[in-house]
Formats: C-alpha cells, sequence, structure tokens
C-alpha cells in the first residue's frame, strides 16, 4: 500500500468545510471529480459502514474508523459492488481496493483551515487518486467560500 496526502487552504470555518465534506447534496457536488454521479449513504459516525456509488458504475462499501465533527473523518474500505448491488470480495481489483483508506483532517489555520486528505492504497489506483482529488479539492474550496452556493 501507498501513502498519498492532499491538501488546500480554505478561507472557511471548519463547521462549514465538515459540511461540505459530510452532506449528500454537497458531496455530488465535490465528488463528481472521481465520477459523474457521485454520491453516498449511510451515517458518519465509527463503526457505521458508508456506501459510496455511482449508480452506472458502481461503488464501494467502507467502515466508517473515527468521526470527529468538525475535526477529522477516516474510513477503510472492505468491499466493492457492481451497479446491479453484487457484493465482490474475492476478485484481483477487489483484493487490491479493500484495505485502502482516507483519512481527512481539518486543521484550523490562520484566516481559515487547512484541509489534508490522506489516502493509502494500492499502486494501482494512484492515478485515479492523484486526478480526483486535483479536481476534488478546488471544488470543495470554492464550495466552502460561497463562491458556487
Amino acid at each position: 500500500m501507498l501513502s498519498l496526502t492532499y491538501q488546500i487552504e480554505i478561507k472557511a470555518s471548519p463547521q462549514e468545510v465538515w459540511q461540505r465534506l459530510t452532506d449528500a447534496g454537497y458531496y455530488k457536488q465535490w465528488a463528481i471529480a472521481f465520477s459523474p454521479d457521485s454520491q453516498f449513504e449511510g451515517n458518519w459516525a465509527s463503526g457505521e459502514e458508508v456506501i459510496f456509488f455511482d449508480p452506472n458504475l458502481g461503488g464501494s462499501r467502507a467502515v466508517v474508523d473515527r468521526a470527529e465533527m468538525n475535526h477529522s473523518l477516516a474510513y477503510h474500505h472492505i468491499s466493492i459492488f457492481t451497479p446491479d448491488h453484487v457484493q465482490d470480495v474475492d476478485s484481483d481489483i477487489a483484493m487490491k481496493w479493500i484495505g485502502s483508506s482516507e483519512a481527512f483532517e481539518i486543521i484550523q489555520h490562520q484566516e481559515g483551515v487547512i484541509l489534508k486528505v490522506n489516502v493509502t492504497t494500492h499502486p494501482d489506483f494512484t492515478a485515479m487518486f492523484n486526478s480526483g482529488w486535483e479536481k476534488a479539492l478546488p471544488l470543495i474550496k470554492l464550495l466552502c467560500e460561497g463562491e458556487n452556493t
């Protein structure tokens, strides 16, 4: 597994950043960077499951490891599934994906916050995460700073 880190400065409160990350409506606006109809279902609470999906492409099931409102959020992936909701834990791609994790830190900084994203993943997914976060972080910034709301 590789560790990847991304970050951006945002002129907003930790509460605003947290809301943009965890609210389903806002999530769809920035997660489009990863897939055209990205969405999630579930609760952002430790031990809860969250399902990330695009109805046309399938998705991933994750377990929340940590959810400290307005401060940090971490989860790890436990399976993938097809658009028909068939769970996969045995294929080569599933075996590479399972265990991947994402962690968000919202760090108070001068006039706003630094949003830091730490990803641990198989090397096969590096390009997807690099491309996705390169596009997603500026979208989150826009949503938080009110330029796109």
